[in-house]
């Protein structure tokens, strides 16, 4: 499925939610001032990176992470989140989540991975490490005490680590053990909508859409984040839930630092428990 579909998919989606809740998503009611949550993400998981080779323009090899060199493509990501409002309109929020994974695999053809060459039937051991920070602001243009709907904007950070090893060559030298590793922090500004209806004093819904796409100096770069859950407050203080995440990122680079690219999504089911008041 391309990235093009995906995107066509989840904007239907979005407008079907944001059309039956007429609010937001997030996991506090909007009677509440602070709030914060832990939740675990069932993620499926499909990414794919490219690393060219230094100082030209000669492309890596474009490298389907978990088909080719063995990454998982299920696991769980733990996520922290914590908010809150300054003002009758206006808030702010924090999100933190992670993902590590290391997978070997001898590969079929060859791969060329920025200045090494891994010949067909090497032995590959591949390290992807994904670490997303998300920190945003949101004005609620409508708000109730039932309901709440606004726009958020923020900056969307990703910082990953990708590297692989193994009986790799270096300019037509002899193979030899090498490794090869890049590190990247990439932030990127989103734009979206937020917002949640409760149905009673008990259970409440809320989805929410981050979305830009941008072009600026060396980088080339794209997010798509959807939320959907619905919550139950088992006590004044404290919600469980149960939800729907999907996260779809790409970046290209023409950098000294990283030339390449790189993508990946995410999708699955998530659960979580919050404290608000």
């Amino acid at each position: 499925m391309t990235r093009q579909i995906k995107q066509r998919q989840c904007a239907v989606v979005v407008a079907l939610l944001f059309g039956a809740l007429s609010g937001a998503a997030l996991a506090e009611t909007s009677n509440d001032r602070y709030w914060a949550q832990l939740s675990g993400y069932w993620a499926s998981i499909s990414s794919s990176a490219r690393l060219d080779f230094p100082g030209t323009k000669i492309p890596g090899t474009s490298l389907e992470l978990e088909d080719e060199l063995g990454l998982s493509d299920r696991d769980v990501l733990p996520a922290i989140q914590i908010g809150g409002r300054i003002s009758q309109n206006w808030r702010m929020e924090f999100e933190y989540y992670s993902l590590e994974r290391n997978g070997t695999r001898s590969i079929d053809r060859q791969i060329n991975w920025g200045d090494l060459s891994f010949p067909a039937s090497a032995s590959v051991t591949t390290n992807f490490e994904t670490t997303i920070y998300r920190v945003s602001a949101g004005y609620s243009f409508y708000k109730t005490p039932q309901a709440e709907a606004g726009l958020v904007f923020g900056l969307h950070m990703t910082d990953f680590v990708i590297a692989l090893s193994g009986q790799a060559s270096v300019g037509g030298n002899a193979a030899s053990f090498q490794s090869e590793s890049k590190d990247q922090l990439v932030p990127l500004p989103t734009l979206g909508l937020y917002g949640g209806y409760a149905i009673n004093d008990k259970f409440n819904l809320r989805a929410r859409l981050d979305y830009f796409s941008l072009n600026y100096d060396d980088y080339d770069g794209s997010l798509m984040a959807l939320s959907a859950a619905v919550d139950w407050r088992f006590h004044k203080n404290f919600a469980a839930g149960i939800g729907y995440r999907y996260v779809d990122y790409g970046l290209e680079a023409t950098k000294d630092s990283f030339h390449g690219e790189v993508q990946y999504s995410f999708s699955g089911p998530t659960l979580f428990l919050e404290t608000a008041f």
